[in-house]
Order: C-alpha cells, then structure tokens, then sequence
C-alpha cells in the first residue's frame, strides 16, 4: 500500500462523533490515567555482574589464603631485625675505627681519619 491509498482509506473513515463534555474531561480523564498506572521499573538479571562478584571475592579469598599459609609479613620482618642489627654492630664499631688527629705546624689536616 503506498502514500495515496493510505490517505484515501484514512479519509473514508467516519470521525466519532463525541460531545463537548466528552472533550472538556478528556484532559482530566488522561490525568487520571496516567496517574492510576503505575510506572513498571523491569531489571534485568545480568550474568556479567554476577561473574564479577564471583571472580572478586574468589580472589580476595586465595590472596587471604596465600598470606596465612607463606605469612610473607613474618619472614620480612626477620630480615628487617637482622639488618639493623647489622647496622647497629657497624655504627658502634665506628668510634673504634676513627681517630681526632691533632694540629701540627702546617695545621690541622683532617680532624677524623680512618686508622691503619
């Protein structure tokens, strides 16, 4: 059916014949209408979401896991305690290993050397 025939058959339809009230309630009428249906929200179930969740909470899990079985934090702190014992053993050795030279007739040269 083309543009013309559509016309022509949308013309040779009789309007209803409504009255004058009819048309002045028919905003009110819509009015109600419209506020009688309620608006239906339709979420859908998404399986993405779920799957992320899932992968999330997996990972959480096994990195939970990973820290109680190798408790990475325990053996750090080891090596943190015995390199500053190893650096508190070489500070205290530093007095032992320097000396104050004293001034001469050229002066003083260097007021901390390392013995020999």
């Amino acid at each position: 059916m083309n543009d013309f025939d559509l016309a022509a058959k949308l013309k040779s339809v009789p309007v209803p014949a409504r009255s004058a009230d009819y048309w002045e309630d028919f905003p009110a009428h819509v009015r109600w209408q419209l506020r009688r249906t309620p608006l239906r929200h339709e979420v859908r179930a998404s399986w993405q979401a779920g799957f992320a969740w899932g992968i999330g909470v997996s990972l959480t899990c096994l990195v939970i896991g990973l820290l109680m079985l190798h408790q990475p934090l325990q053996a750090a702190s080891g090596a943190i305690i015995q390199k500053e014992q190893c650096v508190r053993h070489q500070l205290a050795a530093i007095p032992r290993q320097l000396r104050v030279l004293m001034a001469n007739e050229h002066g003083l040269h260097y007021l901390i050397a390392e013995k020999e």
